[in-house]
């Protein structure tokens, strides 16, 4: 007998389940907005995604900077200003906002 494989399919990365939290919304966008002189009207979330970050760094170590070793939730997050794309980390409490770089 032949076995089929059935494909399931993959989670889109924004649904109604990843809704981004107003703290952590308003954490990125006010960072954004200084970095690419626009004002916050301009600017627009394309995806959330939640996340489990490895380390207290958000997986975004910068040399010299100790990172404890601990899993961090928090969010991935897409803002544009219709001309590029800026992804963010953040913890679940929006206190650390990175731009991934």
């Amino acid at each position: 007998p032949q076995v089929e494989a059935i494909e399931t399919p993959i989670k889109a990365t924004t649904s109604s389940t990843d809704k981004l939290p107003a703290t952590e919304q308003s954490a990125v966008l006010s960072d954004a907005t200084k970095r690419v002189s626009k004002p916050l009207a301009a600017l627009r979330i394309t995806q959330t995604q939640k996340e489990n970050w490895g380390d207290s760094c958000l997986g975004l170590a910068e040399a010299g900077t100790l990172c404890a070793q601990v899993i961090v939730p928090g969010w991935k997050v897409v803002v544009t200003d219709g001309q590029r794309e800026l992804i963010y980390r953040t913890d679940e409490k929006g206190k650390q906002v990175k731009l991934e770089e």
